[in-house]
């Protein structure tokens, strides 16, 4: 608990008990030892979120919900225990928040699997309101598969069960894990593993006619498909897996287009179409050619996206790719 206190942000706003990681510090040997000690007895009670909203791209407000210190502080150990487990159940295609998994991860994957396979078509998905849509029941259900500890689906039953003071009022809600917690991210990543990425893997691309490729960072993803009839029978099928699961894909911000070396090539051609591009987490993927004429991707920032700034910010590794072409990773020496 004490490792978990000291990862958290020191500058994080404070949820309703008002109390900061500053304050908290004071005196942060007892502070804990007290908190341990309701822990292990049973007297430990998750405080009601505070509700804050920042800005979205469209103009809309995104609704953050921010814990409490000592809430961040268990929630923070329960993560580091489960992330043991799920790292060994998270297929390669997820690149959100675990360990060695990031948003730059994801995005050389998306160069690597366009620029050296057969990729003809891109779905590009975008899920409605996934943190506040996500059906607590089903991702009980899902956690239980690998997690017996009663103690710790308790504790996680509080966290996504509390409820959200706004406005001096107490409100609780039937769906979702409140995005803004600790603990919500993993959860959603656990969501997504056993709606899409288990279910994409095991029983989409076994019927499938040709190649197939899933990249996920957090609820952004990406399918890339060698063939167009594929990704068309997939888009049909996956709105109604979704719809089983309580998600849906938002009708403006999905779509399907034809990308890569085929695409290109048509471009070029004298009163060809316009060349395609596709988003992908805050950035603007763009088939071109490289100085050798060979087919790659130039990636540039999207245009009005103040919510993917703080995320340049939080990975500057991000920032040296902003209208490179991508080139694939440099593989790493061994030590022998």
């Amino acid at each position: 608990m004490h490792e978990a206190f000291q990862d958290l942000r020191k500058d994080a706003s404070a949820g309703v008990d008002r109390v900061t990681h500053t304050e908290y510090a004071k005196e942060v040997q007892k502070n804990l030892q007290q908190l341990h000690d309701r822990l292990k007895n049973g007297t430990y009670r998750a405080q009601p979120l505070r509700r804050i909203y920042i800005p979205k791209e469209d103009g809309r407000q995104r609704p953050i919900s921010i814990p409490s210190l000592e809430d961040k502080i268990v929630q923070r150990a329960a993560v580091d225990l489960l992330n043991a487990i799920y790292e060994q159940d998270f297929l390669d295609c997820s690149n959100g928040f675990g360990p060695g998994r990031g948003p730059q991860e994801a995005l050389d994957e998306v160069g690597r699997i366009i620029c050296l396979r057969p990729i003809s078509t891109i779905l590009e998905a975008d899920i409605q309101g996934y943190f506040d849509a996500i059906v607590r029941s089903l991702l009980a259900e899902m956690i239980e598969k690998r997690v017996c500890d009663g103690t710790i689906l308790r504790l996680i039953g509080k966290w996504i069960n509390v409820g959200v003071i706004e406005d001096g009022r107490l409100l609780v809600s039937e769906t979702g894990t409140g995005q803004g917690q600790v603990i919500s991210p993993l959860l959603a990543n656990i969501y997504l593993h056993y709606v899409l990425d288990e279910w994409f893997e095991t029983v989409v691309k076994p019927r499938l006619k040709g190649e197939a490729y899933e990249v996920r960072f957090a609820d952004d993803f990406i399918l890339c498909f060698q063939y167009r009839e594929d990704a068309e029978k997939v888009l049909d099928v996956l709105k109604k897996r979704f719809e089983k699961y309580g998600l849906t894909l938002h009708p403006d911000k999905t779509r399907l287009m034809e990308f890569g070396r085929k695409a290109l090539a048509k471009s070029e051609k004298p009163g060809g179409p316009k060349p395609v591009t596709f988003d992908f987490l805050g950035f603007t993927h763009i088939g071109t050619r490289s100085r050798k004429g060979k087919f790659t991707i130039h990636v540039a920032t999207m245009k009005k996206r103040p919510a993917y700034q703080q995320l340049l910010r939080r990975h500057p590794l991000l920032r040296p790719r902003l209208s490179r072409p991508w080139k694939p990773a440099p593989v790493p020496v061994s030590s022998a």
